[in-house]
């Protein structure tokens, strides 16, 4: 079975950031983030995926990280 999975609980650990930050930064209702985050989600539209990561590489720029975050870093399709 396929699938698309949320890769995003753990991109938020490796950032340090919390889900109420990114969401904040995104524009977004936080419980959207989380039902990402815990792969509840039915639909991810552009608006919203180019949103997160946006915040994600806003938050890792004021890390002073280079890494850029791209789609497979909130979500990834999985091919059982």
């Amino acid at each position: 079975m396929s699938r698309i999975k949320s890769n995003l609980n753990e991109t938020l650990e490796e950032l340090g950031a919390t889900r109420n930050k990114v969401a904040v930064k995104a524009g977004i209702r936080p419980a959207t983030l989380a039902d990402m985050v815990n792969d509840r989600s039915k639909a991810l539209n552009y608006q919203t995926a180019t949103a997160i990561l946006d915040a994600l590489n806003e938050i890792a720029d004021e890390q002073g990280s280079t890494k850029v975050y791209g789609i497979t870093d909130i979500i990834e399709y999985v091919h059982d």
